[in-house]
């Protein structure tokens, strides 16, 4: 969701909140199952936290943000991720949005990973549409920029919300047809990626040719104190375990504006253990 004030969470006032937790060691996770961090484009010097998870950002979209900023202002080289939204309001979609962004995204060498929010009824989501975002996300590719798509994210809150409108049936036949787009494109991933619920709500959600789904992931703003695991221990063993996909959180931070929570979760996230979760790739802020 984009929240502003977990975006602020990235300024120069929260370097040591980020800096006393991360590292810029160029491990990358592997898993029993062979996944790899290095096989999803995630950048070998970026920014990774005390466990090795690759870790990024969300610039702040209402402050005109950039990573070249966040990066200046925590005495980075690079993050790892770099997260933006985009809305699909119409049959037509042109990427400005994205393409706003796309030098501070190219100049980042972060993995770029988009939220694009079909605004429209899911049933307008065709193939027209969905070769317009093969397209603009060709032009990131191009310049050597890995893309993990997050189509629809937290489609099970934004449905429900009004922010998204459609159901289960065309949820699915809009990520199909847009996953079809893409194929062709070996750097671009389907990132599925629902809102913080309990993990047998969201089965239904979860595309139905589980081939179409590259990494998956739950975004989570704990309210209070809660660990990595009650939060994304169930969502891990039904869909990345279940289905042996890459985990990766696609957007996270504290649910309320407290200090306190903001450095206890993002310790949950940085201690996290990797024999645990062998599948986890990586985070983003």
């Amino acid at each position: 969701m984009q929240r502003i004030s977990t975006r602020c969470d990235t300024d120069s006032n929260s370097t040591s909140d980020s800096s006393s937790n991360t590292n810029g060691t160029s491990s990358s996770t592997s898993s029993s199952n062979g996944t790899s961090s290095s096989g999803f484009g995630l950048p070998s010097g970026g920014l990774k936290t005390t466990n090795g998870i690759p870790f990024g950002f969300l610039p702040d979209v209402g402050n005109s943000g950039t990573m070249a900023g966040i990066n200046s202002a925590l005495g980075l080289s690079s993050a790892s991720t770099y997260g933006w939204y985009a809305q699909i309001t119409g049959s037509t979609w042109d990427g400005s949005q994205s393409l706003s962004q796309k030098q501070d995204i190219v100049n980042s060498k972060a993995v770029f990973i988009p939220a694009v929010m079909p605004t429209v009824d899911m049933s307008e989501i065709d193939s027209n549409v969905a070769a317009q975002v093969a397209s603009v996300l060709k032009e990131f590719t191009d310049e050597g920029v890995e893309v993990w798509l997050r189509f629809a994210h937290e489609v099970n809150y934004y449905i429900s919300s009004g922010t998204y409108s459609g159901n289960v049936q065309s949820y699915q036949q809009a990520w199909a047809t847009i996953a079809a787009a893409v194929k062709d494109n070996p750097m671009i991933k389907m990132f599925w990626c629902p809102n913080w619920a309990d993990a047998s709500s969201l089965a239904e959600w979860f595309p139905t040719d589980p081939s179409t789904v590259d990494i998956v992931g739950m975004d989570a703003y704990p309210q209070s104190q809660q660990t990595f695991d009650q939060v994304y221990g169930g969502f891990y063993d039904a869909f990345a375990t279940k289905y042996n996909k890459p985990f990766a959180i696609g957007e996270t931070g504290p649910g309320v504006g407290d200090d306190t929570l903001k450095e206890y979760w993002l310790k949950q996230i940085a201690e996290a253990d990797v024999q645990t979760y062998p599948l986890f790739i990586s985070s983003c802020w």
